[in-house]
């Protein structure tokens, strides 16, 4: 599974670099949506998707998000759903070098649609 940090400015890197502090050989991808061109940003992270599915036809990805509703993560939700990779992917917003850690640790083990159902655990006993 492919993961990958999406942010407003530059927390998306900062977290990534964070992240590097804690394993060897970092495979995860990190792309900043900038005031005022935030296309820049998708077209990036539309790049990383597609070499992503080149490499690999069955690729997975678990994408981080600084908040939800901020630019990144809604022009994350919007390209995944022009690209048809929306099942293919879970967003989890409010990222954190701890949730990063979480993460990274669980990408290789786990399938997206186990990471959705903690997803939708976590929101539950949030809300209620």
């Amino acid at each position: 599974m492919k993961m990958i940090f999406v942010a407003n400015e530059h927390l998306a890197t900062s977290l990534q670099e964070a992240l590097a502090g804690y394993f060897d050989q970092l495979d995860t991808a990190a792309v900043d949506f900038c005031y005022p061109d935030h296309t820049t940003g998708t077209r990036e992270l539309a790049k990383i998707l597609s070499d992503a599915i080149a490499e690999n036809p069955a690729e997975t990805f678990v994408i981080l998000a600084d908040a939800f509703g901020s630019t990144a993560y809604n022009e994350t939700q919007l390209l995944l759903g022009r690209t048809g990779l929306t099942g293919r992917a879970i967003v989890v917003p409010g990222m954190n070098l701890p949730m990063a850690i979480k993460y990274y640790g669980l990408k290789d083990s786990v399938s997206v649609g186990y990471l959705h159902e903690i997803q939708d655990e976590t929101m539950e006993r949030d809300a209620g």
